[in-house]
């Protein structure tokens, strides 16, 4: 009896899943539950295990690209009666007139090459371009290909904000609040003054939507994640804060599901612990705008007509162009920084 092993749905809706590891070799015995395969998105990866006892072999190979429904293998009784299996597969396939053109060869005449004139120099080691760091590749340059993207820049004085994060820990020691829990619901709050800034472009119809979910950036070693803050207007700033270091925790052990990174209108990312002032960060599509804020140290300002050092840090909005003119993209920026000077405008929105 052959059992298929496909590609599951898992609440995936994205086309841009990979083949990453095999966990077993053709031919090998498996248990019912066996780890058989690891796929990975964009977003997550995901285990897939043997249906049920007896040998698996694999029709897919690490670094294929498959979709939702794909066959990966099947677990046989015998190497035989899976070769009988895939002759019935393509004959099926051959009379349906549905036979795909494999570009396999092409690929594996590329594995192993060098650039031109990098010949002889040593390779300390070969990092596989598959999987997420692949598919965000390919986001960020369709990103860049298909939107007019500009980015602006402030400098912003968080020194009294800093002020209110301390009382604030104070109060809740047990759920230290962070400058991106902050910020969270800042952008939340000002986006509401500029619909614009929270569109997507559809066809030839720009959609202002009705709900401010933030997406935020995490790094991760092989990649990035954005996962959403849904309704971040309507949380409490400890709400943001918890369900913040909840995604912070599953990004880091691969638990995060495809749903929490949906449904984003906006994205913030942080420049976390790098010696990074500032940065032009790209657009998340479909989003419109994502805003970056870049190390924040003390440095020398004029404050009150007085050269001190403040806390400071780079607010970096990049928007798209075609959708939000400088002017809006701008007083957004300006909003924004208005409310993180005035910690009293702060409080008003945390309530």
């Amino acid at each position: 009896m052959v059992t298929e092993v496909r590609v599951p749905k898992l609440g995936m809706t994205q086309t841009d899943i990979t083949v990453v590891e095999l966990k077993k070799k053709d031919g090998d015995q498996v248990a019912e539950l066996d780890l058989a395969a690891i796929l990975e998105t964009s977003k997550a990866r995901f285990e897939i295990a043997a249906p049920c006892p007896g040998k698996i072999f694999y029709v897919k190979k690490v670094k294929d690209k498959v979709k939702i429904g794909d066959l990966l293998g099947v677990v046989s009784e015998s190497r035989e009666e899976f070769e009988q299996y895939m002759q019935q597969q393509q004959l099926e396939a051959e009379q349906a007139g549905d036979v795909a053109q494999d570009a396999v060869e092409e690929e594996q005449a590329l594995e192993g090459t060098v650039p031109p004139g990098m010949e002889g120099l040593g390779i300390k080691e070969r990092v596989a371009f598959i999987g997420m760091r692949r598919t965000i590749a390919d986001n960020l340059v369709s990103s860049l290909q298909t939107g007019a993207q500009l980015t602006i820049v402030s400098e912003i004085d968080l020194t009294e904000l800093a002020a209110m994060r301390e009382n604030l820990a104070q109060k809740q020691p047990d759920n230290k609040i962070t400058f991106v829990d902050m910020l969270v619901k800042i952008v939340a709050h000002a986006l509401k003054d500029f619909p614009i800034v929270n569109s997507t472009l559809v066809g030839d119809e720009i959609i202002c939507w009705n709900a401010f979910n933030i997406g935020v950036a995490m790094a991760l070693d092989d990649g990035l994640v954005v996962p959403v803050v849904r309704d971040a207007d309507k949380k409490s700033l400890f709400d943001v804060s918890r369900q913040i270091k909840e995604f912070s925790r599953k990004a880091r052990t691969n638990e995060l599901d495809p749903v929490h990174y949906q449904g984003g209108t906006f994205t913030l990312s942080s420049g976390g612990k790098v010696e990074t002032d500032f940065v032009t960060p790209i657009i998340n599509p479909p989003q419109s705008a994502i805003m970056a804020i870049g190390k924040i140290a003390p440095r020398p300002a004029v404050h009150n007509g007085e050269l001190t050092i403040r806390t400071t840090a780079y607010l970096c909005v990049t928007h798209d162009h075609r959708i939000v003119d400088g002017i809006p993209a701008s007083l957004f920026l300006g909003r924004v920084k208005e409310i993180i000077e005035q910690p009293e405008l702060f409080a008003k929105i945390i309530g």
